[in-house]
């Protein structure tokens, strides 16, 4: 007997799920398409503090990128996100926020932002995120960001979207991680090698991200 209840809601209510998410991307993709200037996305944790280094570093680096005529895209919330968003804002760009419905306590005031949308699902909201975006720029995170990297990652890796800049901040963060899928890569040629890694870059310096970028 199976206890899935949450789940359940979703595979036999077939038309209601199909609608919703033909709904999502309806909406997600239009905005996208308004927008005149190149994107690019932040990730990160949505619990950094206003007194973390990392939430310094990603609200001067979304301002200078404004400064630049970039629209800068999250997903929304607080933490990183947040300092993205305030960052554009200052730099008077556009601040774009797509915001997981569901996570009430992480929706920031829709003054952050210049357009704002809400997505229930969130794999319509990952795809979203990553589409029309230029490069996308991950800081320290937990489950959410590992999830959001790794699934562009491997997007990347089969060709089936753009090859586009993921550019990892904080390298001394981020190094057990990679040191680790490079010491026990997979012996079946079809999986992770060496080069595959090679598809992220480690950047802490704001001009040399800048340069990844306009790379």
């Amino acid at each position: 007997m199976t206890h899935l209840k949450k789940n359940k809601h979703y595979y036999t209510k077939i038309p209601a799920t199909l609608k919703a998410v033909n709904e999502e991307l309806r909406k997600g993709l239009t905005l996208l398409n308004k927008i005149g200037k190149p994107i690019i996305t932040f990730f990160g944790s949505h619990r950094t503090l206003q007194s973390d280094p990392n939430y310094k570093h990603a609200k001067k680096l979304a301002h200078t990128l404004g400064t630049k005529n970039y629209a800068i895209l999250t997903g929304g919330g607080p933490g990183i996100m947040k300092a993205a968003n305030t960052g554009a804002r200052q730099a008077k760009s556009t601040s774009l926020g797509f915001r997981a419905q569901l996570l009430k306590e992480q929706h920031m005031p829709n003054t952050l932002f210049t357009h704002t949308i809400s997505l229930r699902h969130l794999f319509t909201r990952r795809f979203l995120l990553a589409i029309k975006s230029e490069a996308l720029i991950f800081y320290p995170g937990a489950y959410g960001t590992l999830n959001e990297l790794f699934e562009y990652l491997t997007l990347i890796q089969t060709g089936m979207v753009d090859k586009v800049p993921l550019i990892c901040v904080n390298k001394k963060y981020w190094t057990g991680l990679f040191n680790w899928m490079k010491k026990h890569p997979l012996k079946e040629d079809y999986l992770h090698q060496a080069k595959d890694l090679e598809l992220i870059t480690f950047a802490d310096n704001h001009e040399e991200i800048i340069k990844l970028i306009e790379k």
